[in-house]
């Protein structure tokens, strides 16, 4: 080791870190003079490589119905934007490119101008060429151009949009033409005005529930936006994601479509009968408290009739002769009345503070029983029953209004839907000095009281129930992205609204209204029926001559499935049997007509299988459930490439499927009879027509015959029903088979007048 060059080794060693040493200098030199001397360069180039960040859309989840049908879906909205950025790393091409997309752009502006105008005609082809060359010519903050300028300020439809992407310079690639767009939602109501309050409206500049379920539920419905900015990479524009969305969750009411529709009809046809200023019709499932049906019918200033206000759960109103239950309700559970008690009402009429109230039925002036007394209306019988409970001083007179509060009619109901009041029922400790010698018997007959349509409903269906309030409900789930992520199981608001004896007698007291007193024209000669007439004048400042009619009651009473409200209000006198009842009538003929249709479940065929058949259905969907069943599909078949595409399908002995791809031409009416609703709406609106749909079920006929050449925007109604349509045959020509869709509570006032109408 003596001869080991130790000193020609330690100078070559000293020499490379000098090297290393000195390179570093180098980077860490260049470093600080990219930094400091071209740090602007830099910047801007690097501002050139990524895009700013940008909202990832989500679709508004849909509101569907009790039978799976959609009641609200979300359409696609635009709004349009230019971009009038070169992005190139290449400072040299970047100009060039520059140069020549504003060449370009210039060259076809006036082309532009005039289609733009064409199809968005409320702006002026000047209006639209002035606004391209202002952001042209107007600079960012930072002295760039304009990445995301407007150019229209109202949002447009999906068919306005492919038309103007056809348009000179738009129709070049995006990375060139710098046209873009934000996608917004638009709630689409594919039956129309159906439950339309109910369901609600969203504000279609924030895209925001405004009213309704929409408004309720709009956190889950909205979804959440995504978040992501694009890089430039290897010459290339790739999206990085700052955010991922979290798609709008479906909302499963308990609305069913065909209960919705007839109740509304007839709602409707008694108004205009009677000339009726609004109405509201409930219908409610007895055991889960589930609204099956709720129309809000008012007549507008030009006498049609919509539904633009929830009445059902924001109006109050004075129930008139339908409280009475309540009261005899309250005594009964309290003990202070007894279902076989006796009352002379033979007078027709009693005093009370001062006042004279009467009977309007000759046939209450006897002696009658409680069933009698609430079957015939008596005022002068509930009047006093009650007083003879209760007695004439305020602390008795107190414990009668806190007996009726106990029976929930005052609770909070905890809807599913905005705008709720809960009743108002007045008593000596709330009203103080005004509570007067006659209040307690004002209150009792229904006056003095404000109760909204959804509470009076609440009661009767826990008379139904056996004595229990259920809540009403209008939600069953919520889900997303097929999971459940919320379930609204039924709930009680008041497990013991009174016991079930007193729900007993109540019911045959109902009964007897229906079969033997005032209620007899909401008898149905099919089923038992039990309710309650009620006829109450207005006593509101400029609508004294004004009356509120209602029926509310049960059926089946051996054994009550539903409940129902009709109250109308109109001008002039009224009956709340007379013109309720039958409404209340065809409603519950109908659904219980429904519930008793025969069930095909009972007569398949074991032994003999029929292979199905699809006709004209959406393929994408069909080629899932074939393959769900284990159905053998074509090799040749290749699912569409994952697009809508509609065509046939059929099945045989052997589980093989033969699907056929059909091709619609795109300037003729195709034939759509036997097609679903959404797979005829996408397929028209994508001919550039417009729909209405009128019924419930499949297609069975159009008013436009297929085969006819397609107007752009015309309208096309489309008759569905449950009726088998055949497809036309003769539509030859049309299908290439190559493979290639709305009283404050008024001061205790005895009704003078209740004795000049009946109920």
């Amino acid at each position: 080791m003596k001869n080991f060059p130790y000193k020609q080794v330690i100078n070559k060693y000293m020499l490379i870190a000098w090297l290393g040493v000195l390179l570093g200098i180098a980077i860490i030199g260049k470093a600080a003079y990219i930094m400091f001397a071209q740090g602007d360069m830099w910047a801007r180039i690097a501002e050139t490589c990524v895009i700013d960040s940008t909202l990832i859309s989500v679709n508004r989840g849909d509101i569907i119905s009790a039978d799976g049908q959609l009641l609200a879906t979300y359409v696609p909205e635009y709004k349009l934007f230019m971009d009038y950025n070169i992005y190139d790393n290449d400072s040299t091409r970047r100009a060039k490119l520059t140069h020549k997309k504003d060449s370009v752009l210039l060259s076809k502006l006036d082309s532009l101008g005039e289609g733009l105008h064409a199809i968005l005609p409320d702006k002026s082809a000047q209006w639209f060429k002035d606004k391209i060359k202002e952001g042209l010519d107007t600079p960012t903050k930072s002295g760039g151009r304009q990445r995301h300028w407007s150019i229209y300020p109202k949002r447009i439809s999906y068919l306005d949009y492919k038309e103007v992407k056809k348009l000179p310079f738009f129709n070049l690639s995006k990375n060139f033409s710098g046209f873009h767009t934000e996608v917004y939602n638009k709630i689409d109501k594919p039956f129309g005005s159906l439950a339309a309050r109910t369901l609600g409206d969203v504000e279609r500049s924030s895209g925001r529930g405004i009213s309704g379920l929409q408004k309720q539920f709009d956190s889950l419905l909205a979804g959440v936006p995504g978040l992501a900015h694009k890089v430039k990479t290897m010459n290339e524009y790739l999206p990085v994601i700052d955010r991922k969305p979290v798609a709008g969750a479906n909302v499963y009411t308990t609305i069913d479509v065909n209960m919705q529709d007839f109740c509304e009809n007839a709602l409707v046809e008694k108004l205009k009968e009677i000339d009726g200023m609004y109405g509201v019709a409930i219908l409610m499932e007895v055991k889960t408290g589930d609204i099956k049906a709720i129309a809000n019918m008012q007549r507008c200033d030009d006498g049609v009739y919509r539904d633009i206000q929830n009445l059902a759960v924001s109006q109050l109103m004075q129930p008139g002769s339908v409280f009475k239950t309540i009261s005899l309700t309250a005594a009964m559970e309290a003990g202070r009345i007894h279902i076989g008690d006796s009352v002379n009402c033979s007078a027709g009429s009693v005093s009370v503070g001062g006042y004279t109230i009467k009977d309007a039925s000759s046939r209450s002036r006897k002696v009658l029983k409680v069933p009698e007394v609430l079957g015939y209306s008596s005022n002068v019988g509930v009047i006093k029953l009650i007083t003879r409970a209760y007695g004439e001083n305020k602390a008795t007179q107190q414990q009668f209004c806190d007996d009726v509060m106990k029976l929930g009619i005052a609770e909070d109901m905890q809807l599913d839907i905005p705008g709720y009041v809960s009743a108002r029922i007045p008593s000596p400790k709330s009203m103080g000095e005004y509570w007067s010698a006659s209040s307690m018997a004002s209150m009792s007959i229904g006056y003095s009281t404000m109760v909204p349509p959804i509470s009076l409903i609440a009661f009767y269906n826990g008379i139904a129930n056996g004595g229990k309030m259920m809540r009403p409900r209008l939600v069953t789930h919520i889900t997303r992205n097929g999971e459940v992520i919320k379930n609204i199981p039924p709930r009680a608001i008041k497990e013991r609204m009174c016991s079930p004896e007193t729900a007993r007698d109540i019911t045959k007291c109902l009964r007897w209204v229906v079969s033997d007193g005032l209620g007899g024209k909401a008898a149905s000669p099919h089923f038992t029926v039990a309710g309650k007439t009620g006829t109450a004048r207005v006593q509101q400042a400029g609508h004294m001559g004004e009356y509120l009619v209602t029926f509310v009651g049960f059926f089946p009473v051996e054994n009550p499935r539903y409940t129902c409200v009709v109250c109308m209000r109109k001008a002039g006198s009224g009956s709340g049997g007379g013109m309720c009842g039958p409404v209340f009538k065809q409603i519950a003929e109908y659904v219980m007509a429904q519930g008793n249709q025969s069930d095909i479940r009972d007569n398949i065929d074991s032994l003999h299988s029929i292979p199905p058949s699809l006709d004209f259905t959406n393929l994408l969907y069909s080629n899932r459930l074939l393959n769900d069943f284990n159905f053998v599909v074509p090799a040749s078949w290749d699912n569409g490439n994952g697009k809508y595409v509609l065509g046939s399908v059929s099945v045989s002995d052997d589980k093989h499927a033969k699907i056929t791809p059909e091709r619609v031409a795109e300037d003729i009416v195709p034939d759509l009879t036997g097609m679903g609703p959404r797979d005829a709406l996408y397929l028209m609106e994508k001919r550039h027509m417009k729909v209405r749909l009128h019924g419930v079920g499949k297609v069975i006929s159009q008013s436009i015959p297929y085969g006819r050449k397609i107007t752009p925007n015309e309208t096309i109604i489309l008759t569905l029903g449950t009726a088998k349509a055949p497809r036309h045959q003769a539509a030859k020509p049309l299908i290439d088979n190559n493979n290639g869709t709305t009283e404050t509570p008024q001061q205790s006032v005895a009704p003078q007048d209740s004795g000049q109408h009946a109920d």
